[in-house]
């Protein structure tokens, strides 16, 4: 089953996670499960049914004036649907873990190797003592009932993560995510 990954993305961009399903379905057959953007770019999470399980798909896009546009993305099988509650720390193995990230080339029409510019993403499953993920001091992740959230940057280094309970207090600074360190604890 495939989607327009392009329209659903610019419309969970606008409108944000409109709905939480249960599970997929002959009906619905691909669910938004987390957005981040960042000024002028943004990462979309989409879950959908494969041929014999389901599989994750990330999408990165970049704002030039008012419009979005697609510069790449990745995905894989997953084990499960990804829409069970999220788990505690001790079953998960920590307040945040890293699923997977990836980069992808912002200016790939330049004519010169050097001056490339990537957009970063980072895909993580969040336990359930966790309410709120704010990223580089400056924006605010709710922490939707699975779990899943991912985080975009632009430039070099990845932004610092905290993650805080639902009254705001400060749970745990995240380690820089490096892309050397799976379990973020």
């Amino acid at each position: 089953m495939t989607y327009d990954r392009l329209a659903e993305s610019v419309a969970l961009i606008q409108h944000g996670l409109r709905s939480d399903p249960a599970r997929l379905s002959r009906r619905r057959r691909f669910a938004a499960l987390a957005v981040d953007v960042d000024g002028d770019v943004a990462c979309t999470a989409f879950v959908r049914r494969g041929v014999s399980c389901p599989e994750g798909d990330t999408h990165l896009l970049e704002r030039r004036g008012d419009t979005w546009r697609l510069l790449g993305g990745g995905g894989g099988s997953w084990d499960d649907d990804g829409f069970a509650d999220r788990p505690g720390a001790v079953e998960l193995g920590g307040l945040v873990v890293v699923r997977g990230g990836g980069s992808v080339l912002r200016n790939a029409d330049r004519r010169m190797p050097w001056g490339a510019r990537y957009v970063h993403d980072v895909q993580l499953r969040v336990s359930a003592e966790v309410h709120a993920v704010v990223v580089g001091g400056s924006r605010t992740l709710t922490v939707p009932r699975h779990g899943h959230l991912v985080v975009v940057w632009a430039g070099g280094r990845p932004p610092a993560l905290a993650v805080h309970d639902r009254v705001g207090r400060l749970l745990a600074p995240v380690p820089p995510l490096d892309g050397t360190v799976p379990w973020v604890r």
